[in-house]
C-alpha cells in the first residue's frame, strides 16, 4: 500500500505546473501542509518535511519520518496594466493551471536518533508573462499621415531545485542543519514590435519603419545554493534563523538568441539591417544572499508564528554578451555588431504572519498573510531599451484546515492574492509615435497594474516510522 501511495505521489507531482503572472518573485510559491496554509510563516518551525527548504535546523525536531507531497492545486490568475504600451492603452493576461508541486522524504541514514536526512524536488519558480497588442491611428492634425504598430512581449522563467538535507540534533530543543540545493534555472524572452509612419494617401510605402524581433533562451546547469539552518523550541516558543548563499559552482550554462531589426526613413535617407540568430556558450545568472528568521509562541489552543526574510539587492551585471558576425567572413567589409542583456534586482525584505488553533487531536485549523514584494529587476538590451517587471507587489492571504488520520496528515485550504502597482516604466508608448522617437523603446512612468489570483490547495503527508519515544515539544 505504501508504494502504491508513493507512486499515485509521483505521477501527480510530475503532472504539476504553473504558468503564472506573476514575474518570479521570491515567495511566489509556498510548499508543504503548514508552509502553504501559514502562508509561508514557518522558518521557526516547519512541522514536516519542507523544513528541507524553509530551515534544514529543524529536520531533527520532530519524532516524525515520511514523506510529503502537495498536489491538485488548481490556481487561477490575472494581471492588468494600464499603460503599459501607451497612454490609454490596456491589456489582461489570464492564466489558469496547477502550481508547483513538492516531493519530499526524510529518513535516519545511521543508527543515530541525532542525526536526520532528507531529500526533496521541487519546482522554485515558475513564470511567465505574455502581452499582445495593435494600435493604429492619424499622426497629425492634417491627417497626411498616419501610424499603426505591433508589439508582441513575452518573458519566461523556470527553476528546479533538487536538495539533499541533514540535520544534528544538538539537544532535544536545539537542532542545526544544512540544505544543498541543485539549481537548474531556464529562462527566455521574446520582444517583437514594429512601429510605422505612412502616407495616408499610400500606406503601401512607409515614411519611417522600425521592425524589430529579439529574444533568447538561456540555459543554467546544476549551480548550487547552500541553506544553513538553526531552529530552537523550548514549552511554547520557537525560533529559527537561517542564511542561504547565492548561486555558485555552475557546471554548465549556455543558450542562444536571434534579433532581426530593420529601420527605415526616407526622411534621411536611412536604412539599418541587423540580423543574426546564433549560439552563445557563457551565460551568467545571480541569485540573491538572504537571511530569514521567524518565532512562534503559544497560547492556550493557538499558536501564532511570525517570519521574515531578507533578500539582497543583486547589482546590473551582464547576463551574456557576444560579438556578432551574421555572415561569418562571406562579406569582407561587414563588421557585425555587438549584442548584449544587461540584468539585476533591488533587495527585498518579506514577511509572513500565522494562526494555528488546534480544535481536537484530529482537526487545526490555520490561517496565514504574506507579503510577495517584486524585486524591480531590470533588463537592459544593447543599453536601449529599459524593461521592469510589470507585476506589482501581491499580498497573499490563506486559511484552511489539516486533518490527521492515523499516520497521515492531510491539509486544504485556499489563498488568495491581490496587488497593486502605480508609476511602473512603460515598455514603449506606443500611442505617441513621432519622427523624433520612433527608433526609441522606453517610455514614461505611468503604467498601472493590478493582480489578482486564487488557488486551491491539497497536501498530504505520510508517516511512516517514528524517531523514538522521547517525549519531546511538538511544534
Amino acid at each position: 500500500m505504501r508504494a502504491i501511495y508513493i507512486i499515485i505521489g509521483l505521477i501527480l507531482y510530475i503532472s504539476v505546473e504553473l504558468s503564472s503572472q506573476i514575474d518570479a518573485h521570491y515567495w511566489s510559491h509556498q510548499f508543504g501542509a503548514h508552509g502553504l496554509l501559514l502562508n509561508g510563516a514557518v522558518i521557526s518551525s516547519a512541522h514536516d518535511e519542507t523544513s528541507i527548504y524553509y530551515n534544514p535546523g529543524s529536520i531533527t525536531l520532530d519524532d516524525n519520518l515520511g514523506f510529503a507531497f502537495s498536489f491538485i492545486s488548481p490556481t487561477y490568475a490575472r494581471l492588468q496594466s494600464q499603460n503599459y504600451l501607451g497612454t490609454g492603452n490596456s491589456l489582461r493576461d489570464d492564466g489558469f493551471d496547477f502550481s508547483p508541486g513538492f516531493l519530499a522524504v526524510r529518513f535516519k541514514p545511521f543508527n543515530n536518533d541525532r542525526i536526520i536526512a532528507g531529500v526533496a524536488s521541487f519546482k522554485r519558480l515558475k513564470s511567465s508573462i505574455e502581452f499582445e497588442d495593435r494600435i493604429a491611428d492619424q499622426l497629425d492634425e492634417f491627417n497626411l499621415f498616419v501610424f499603426r504598430s505591433d508589439l508582441k512581449f513575452q518573458k519566461k522563467k523556470d527553476e528546479d531545485w533538487f536538495a539533499l538535507s541533514m540535520g544534528y540534533r544538538i539537544s532535544d530543543n536545539l537542532g542545526i542543519g544544512v540544505s544543498q540545493f541543485s539549481s537548474w534555472h531556464g529562462q527566455s524572452l521574446d520582444l517583437n514590435f514594429k512601429k510605422e509612419i505612412l502616407l495616408r494617401n499610400n500606406p503601401s510605402v512607409p515614411i519611417q519603419s522600425w521592425r524589430s524581433e529579439f529574444g533568447y533562451n538561456l540555459i543554467t546547469y546544476s549551480g548550487w545554493i547552500t541553506k544553513f539552518g538553526l531552529s530552537y523550541c523550548k514549552n511554547n516558543f520557537g525560533f529559527g534563523l537561517t542564511v542561504t548563499t547565492p548561486l555558485y559552482g555552475v557546471l554548465r550554462s549556455g543558450g542562444n538568441y536571434f534579433i532581426d531589426d530593420q529601420k527605415i526613413s526616407q526622411v534621411d535617407s536611412t536604412l539599418i539591417i541587423q540580423a543574426n540568430r546564433t549560439d552563445i556558450e557563457n551565460v551568467t545568472y545571480k541569485t540573491p544572499l538572504s537571511i530569514g528568521a521567524g518565532i512562534d509562541f503559544g497560547i492556550s489552543k493557538y499558536r501564532l508564528f511570525l517570519s521574515a526574510e531578507y533578500f539582497a539587492q543583486i547589482d546590473n551585471y551582464l547576463l551574456f554578451e557576444d560579438r556578432s558576425l551574421p555572415f561569418e567572413g562571406v562579406i569582407e567589409d561587414s563588421e557585425g555588431f555587438d549584442v548584449s542583456v544587461e540584468t539585476g534586482n533591488e533587495n527585498v525584505l518579506n514577511v509572513a504572519f500565522g494562526v494555528e488553533y488546534k480544535k481536537n487531536d484530529r482537526f487545526t485549523l490555520l490561517g496565514g498573510f504574506r507579503t510577495d514584494f517584486n524585486e524591480s529587476s531590470i533588463l537592459l538590451i544593447n543599453d536601449e531599451a529599459t524593461v521592469l517587471s510589470s507585476t506589482p507587489d501581491v499580498f497573499h492571504l490563506s486559511g484552511g484546515v489539516l486533518v490527521t488520520y492515523n499516520q497521515s496528515i492531510f491539509s486544504i485550504g485556499i489563498d488568495l492574492g491581490y496587488g497593486r502597482r502605480s508609476g511602473g516604466a512603460q515598455l514603449t508608448d506606443l500611442s505617441n509615435i513621432t519622427s523624433e522617437n520612433i527608433f526609441t523603446t522606453s517610455g514614461n512612468n505611468t503604467v498601472t497594474s493590478n493582480f489578482y489570483s486564487a488557488s486551491l490547495f491539497i497536501t498530504y503527508d505520510f508517516i511512516f516510522k517514528r524517531i523514538s519515544e522521547r517525549t519531546r515539544h511538538q511544534k
